[in-house]
């Protein structure tokens, strides 16, 4: 008996480890791809830039097909954004390729907020939650 709790511990010691190592890779390889854009300015397309005129802070975010799929999707949380600051862009990586090539963009969902000046000034990855969303909006909309 005492043999087989040593072999799952031992297998969740691996699991978790795997897990970590998997999470370390992924978290890096965001830092890296957004270390190229971040604090940038990078240019758009001349009606993005009328918006960002008109809203101060503008947000790209980036989605695909697989990512629209399952409950915590981030398109729920980017059209209630919009629907409350009105400066969303949505882009598909399928579709946008030169958007997502410009912007560093490999994996979906991403959210990128420009600052008035067109700069990169954040680059997540991943499901953020509202309430982290909005308060990257109004820290630069404060400025």
């Amino acid at each position: 008996m005492e043999s087989v709790l040593n072999v799952l511990l031992a297998l969740a010691i691996v699991i978790v480890f795997v897990w970590f190592v998997f999470s370390f890779i992924r978290w890096l390889a965001v830092f890296l791809r957004a270390r190229v854009v971040k604090n940038k300015k990078i240019p758009i397309a001349p009606k993005y830039q009328k918006m960002l005129n008109e809203k101060k802070v503008l947000v790209l975010y980036f989605s695909s097909p697989l990512t629209e799929r399952g409950r915590t999707k981030m398109s729920n949380v980017m059209k209630i954004v919009d629907e409350e600051y009105g400066n969303v862009i949505k882009f598909n990586l399928v579709n946008d390729k030169k958007e997502a090539e410009k912007f560093n963009v490999i994996s979906a969902p991403t959210v990128i907020i420009l600052d008035k000046e067109g700069i990169v000034r954040e680059y997540k990855s991943g499901f953020i939650p509202y309430p982290k969303v909005k308060h990257m909006i109004e820290k630069y909309l404060k400025q």
